[in-house]
């Protein structure tokens, strides 16, 4: 029997409004917003072997759903006035490895219904640090590369860098 893999779904506004702050003047906030977690999600995502669903509430006004994305991720909006509680547990429902789904939200009903259901829960807070744990440590491996003396001596050369010794550069000149 073929294993299924692990399914995130993301309660996409619960998950807005704990980590973002969206200011009710700005039209575009909540639109930056859902575009914002969107691309953080697919970043999260990488070469991950799992899909990630990403529901919101209500009618999708940018066709932001529609817009083409990297396989294994997919945004849906409930129809309006629906919420997206329901839309989550259909989707839930028609899982046949229930167990895989893990379902991000701090939303406590929703939550309680998913583990009803056999579903693994995340609240917000700690996907939100597992995100940003691994943005960080993306960026530490990408930037903290050590540099041979060879290389060192190259960019002192090319940009005339001072030495740690004498504090001159490579012209014997020091700070003017």
């Amino acid at each position: 029997m073929k294993t299924l893999k692990q399914h995130i779904i993301v309660d996409g506004y619960n998950f807005i409004l704990r980590t973002s702050r969206i200011d009710p003047s700005d039209d575009e906030a909540l639109w930056r917003a859902r575009e914002n977690l969107v691309h953080q999600l697919v970043a999260y995502r990488g070469n991950k072997q799992l899909q990630i669903t990403i529901v919101f509430d209500g009618q999708d006004v940018k066709l932001l759903g529609k817009r083409p994305r990297p396989s294994g991720i997919r945004v849906l909006f409930s129809r309006a006035p629906q919420k997206a509680d329901p839309l989550i547990l259909k989707r839930i429902n028609q899982s046949t490895q229930k167990s895989n789904i893990i379902l991000v939200t701090s939303d406590r009903p929703l939550a309680l219904s998913a583990r009803a259901h056999g579903c693994q829960i995340q609240s917000v807070e700690d996907f939100r640090f597992k995100i940003s744990k691994r943005e960080k440590q993306d960026n530490r491996n990408k930037y903290d590369q050590k540099m041979s003396k060879a290389e060192m001596e190259e960019w002192l050369e090319l940009f005339g860098g001072k030495t740690e010794k004498t504090g001159q550069n490579e012209k014997g000149q020091g700070n003017s």
